[in-house]
């Protein structure tokens, strides 16, 4: 099938920047693994832009990882808790730096970067869950430009306003109560431009034991978008744990792993069924659109 490739379910090897940064920084005191999960850009899927998907296990770290940089493209940093019966609890204390100050994270949540920002490094200084590690940017390639450590005057600005830790979106449709057999859906976090001005979209829900429909009809947008699914059993992170229908351009596409899905710009898609949810599974998607809109698609 034509968009069977469009399907990641596996990662690819660090940018050349990010290993020469863990290269100049030599053995970091970490004992918390960092599980390389997914990863998507235009050499894995062509047209695609960039994402990368870890799974962060328990431990404490004593020193930081990653260089201070800032990129030519917004970002979205995610921070997010495998446990759906407490989705909003990390169960762990990060430690971000944006614009040269110290940000304390122990709630799951989305970082909107703007682009240019001076952002990172970043302490696991206690992980008591897993935890979901994401970056994504709507740039084809990861790059960065490396900046050094500095306080001055803008680092006294606050940017916590940056970092979304609730579902603060009104107004999202609901799945019809009366449909039986729904499957259980729990929005925990949504962000673009109304939450964050110059933000782009994204939204993460969990989905709980049962079958039904999770999506809205079949439809398009005017951006490219990028769908995830990821399992939530720590010891079995590629496994979905579930089974969910996933209709792309009237190919019905059966999913049974952890996945980022990326939907061209004008592709019809959904509708999204999960036909058997034996562990709660996190979905996401995404797109370089400050506003979710989508275009009905009859035939």
């Amino acid at each position: 099938m034509k968009y069977t490739r469009n399907i990641v379910t596996e990662t690819k090897p660090l940018p050349r920047e990010v290993i020469e940064s863990f290269m100049r920084r030599g053995p970091v005191r970490s004992t918390v693994k960092i599980e390389r999960l997914l990863y998507l850009d235009k050499e894995v899927v062509d047209g695609a832009f960039y994402m990368e998907v870890t799974l962060c296990h328990e431990g404490t770290s004593e020193d930081f990882i990653e260089d201070p940089h800032i990129h030519d493209a917004d970002e979205i940093i995610a921070f997010i808790g495998t446990d759906p019966n407490d989705p909003w609890n990390l169960n762990s204390e990060i430690e971000l730096w944006l614009n040269d100050k110290l940000y304390t994270i122990n709630r799951s949540c989305l970082v909107f970067i703007p682009r240019g920002l001076k952002h990172c490094p970043i302490r696991f200084k206690m992980v008591g869950k897993p935890l979901w590690f994401m970056t994504l940017s709507p740039m084809s390639m990861y790059t960065r430009k490396v900046m050094e450590k500095s306080v001055s005057e803008e680092s006294a600005r606050n940017l916590e306003h940056l970092i979304v830790s609730e579902m603060k979106k009104r107004g999202l449709p609901q799945p019809p109560k009366e449909l039986p057999g729904t499957v259980k859906m729990n929005r925990i976090l949504y962000l673009d431009d109304e939450i964050v001005e110059g933000a782009f979209y994204m939204e993460c829900v969990w989905f709980g034991e049962g079958v039904g429909s999770g999506s809205p009809p079949p439809h398009t947008h005017e951006f490219d978008e990028v769908l995830g699914f990821l399992g939530s059993d720590p010891n079995r992170p590629r496994e979905l744990n579930g089974e969910v229908e996933l209709w792309i351009d009237d190919e019905k596409h059966i999913l049974t792993k952890s996945c980022l899905i990326f939907i061209p710009r004008g592709v019809k898609h959904c509708p999204m069924i999960f036909r058997k949810v034996d562990k709660p599974i996190l979905h996401f998607s995404t797109g370089p659109s400050g506003k979710y809109e989508r275009m009905p698609k009859i035939s």
